[in-house]
């Protein structure tokens, strides 16, 4: 796992509007299969930034799956600073969550709050998330790097058919350790299929506007370039919009044009997907994810032991878009989900 540096701190809100999820009411859950003693159970998630979307889908996942077990839940924001994050587990922890849940944005940093945690009996379930004190982890599959079919791997592989030894840039976010091991697994696809990586540019404001910016700079130098691959579907937007400026039309079912790459299946990436303006997303169920976590916490409060569990990832592109389920159309149970094998 790459170290991240520590980010500054940020005066950021404890919950972001629609994201601080309760559920209420006198709990049927014994200590036989959570642990809990009979009493209502409560746990906590720390979110990294929860304006993005992919973290709303999550956070949609864990309020379903905690209110079909009757268990309480908050959502903290830290708003992409690891010190916030920090203060929110330990604030998780003197509400006497039974569970904590966190996307870590500097696991070197918060390792002495995930001590605490384990020191108190408390499990920590990390998401996309490794590191001294968590309990368990659940990933997302684009996030996995290590099997022949990973998901950033099949991207350039596809990239490289459409294009052999097209010229590329690897456009990456904010310095948290997922992203920058993402930005690092296409990186490594990509020259391994045959591919010119051009120099790796980051959109660390994390938002469209942003990536456009960059994107806009960038076909100033290098106007030949056939691809764009982005961590995450804004980018991916912002670098659509500078390509349509610059008079260059987007690759969509093997046409010509620039490929435009992005990933979370955001509603406006769909869109842009229907529409032609972005040539593909993958989709890591976000909402799946918010159940897995609960998964895992309900499986080591009954004291099972703790598993990793992957998440599925889908791809999305003019071809298979009509497919797309909305996020809150998507029904799930803690025993049914979309996963797949540890190693992938």
């Amino acid at each position: 796992m790459l170290k991240l540096k520590r980010l500054p701190a940020a005066v950021a809100a404890i919950t972001a509007a629609g994201l601080l999820a309760a559920c209420s009411g006198t709990s049927t859950t014994t200590a036989a299969d959570a642990g809990g003693g009979g009493k209502t159970i409560s746990i906590g998630y720390s979110t990294p930034v929860a304006a993005q979307v992919s973290a709303q889908n999550l956070a949609l996942g864990l309020k379903n799956a905690a209110a079909s077990l009757n268990w309480q839940l908050d959502i903290l924001d830290a708003n992409l600073s690891a010190d916030k994050q920090i203060s929110d587990v330990q604030t998780m922890l003197q509400q006497g969550k039974a569970a904590i849940g966190t996307w870590t944005l500097d696991a070197g940093a918060a390792g002495g709050a995930y001590a605490q945690a384990q020191a108190a009996g408390v499990p920590v379930v990390g998401v996309n998330s490794e590191g001294t004190g968590i309990t368990a982890g659940v990933w997302w599959q684009i996030n996995m790097c290590d099997a022949p079919d990973a998901p950033y791997k099949r991207t350039a592989q596809l990239i490289a058919k459409q294009r052999p030894g097209a010229k590329v840039v690897v456009m990456g976010g904010p310095p948290v350790p997922s992203i920058i091991n993402n930005a690092k697994c296409f990186t490594e696809a990509a020259k391994a299929a045959g591919l010119t990586v051009l120099p790796q540019a980051d959109n660390t404001k994390d938002n469209s506007a942003g990536a456009s910016a960059l994107a806009s700079d960038l076909l100033t130098k290098h106007g030949d370039v056939d691809a764009f691959w982005a961590y995450n579907d804004s980018t991916a937007l912002g670098i659509s919009a500078a390509v349509t400026q610059a008079g260059l039309k987007i690759s969509t079912k093997g046409s010509d044009g620039v490929i435009v790459i992005g990933a979370n299946a955001d509603p406006d990436a769909v869109e842009a997907v229907k529409q032609g303006r972005l040539t593909g997303t993958w989709d890591p169920d976000g909402v799946a994810t918010g159940w897995a976590v609960v998964k895992a916490m309900r499986d080591i409060l009954d004291k099972k032991p703790a598993q990793k569990i992957v998440v599925k990832s889908t791809w999305y592109d003019g071809d298979t878009i009509s497919s797309y389920v909305a996020p809150d159309q998507r029904k799930y149970t803690l025993d049914s989900l979309p996963l797949v094998t540890a190693a992938q």
